[in-house]
């Protein structure tokens, strides 16, 4: 199984550390997830689930700003969650990799 936390949401779960790990243990031991974490969320809750061995998803569609007052574009936001799996000593997956990890199939 996997699953999708879209934390910092108004009207649903807040984007702090304490609800990651209650989500992160809501779910099977052997189940993937994706961390999405809304505005000012995004990075702290990014660096969260890599440290825990999850999956991130970043993007203008959840967060408009590379850091406080600054716009970002997506690729922006991609380089600096790139970094973040950098300077933690992990490296990330590529396009082929990820879609064999979430068992995703690659359409034509």
């Amino acid at each position: 199984m996997h699953f999708d936390f879209v934390m910092g949401v108004n009207g649903g779960i807040s984007g702090t550390l304490r609800d990651f790990v209650f989500l992160r243990n809501s779910i099977p031991a052997d189940a993937t997830y994706t961390v999405a974490g809304v505005g000012r969320f995004e990075f702290p809750l990014a660096t969260a689930a890599i440290i825990d061995g999850g999956h991130v998803r970043v993007g203008l569609e959840d967060n408009l700003y590379l850091e406080k007052g600054v716009f970002a574009s997506n690729a922006q936001l991609v380089e600096k969650a790139i970094r973040i799996i950098d300077e933690i000593g992990y490296t990330p997956m590529t396009p082929s990799e990820t879609r064999e990890k979430l068992k995703l199939v690659k359409h034509k």
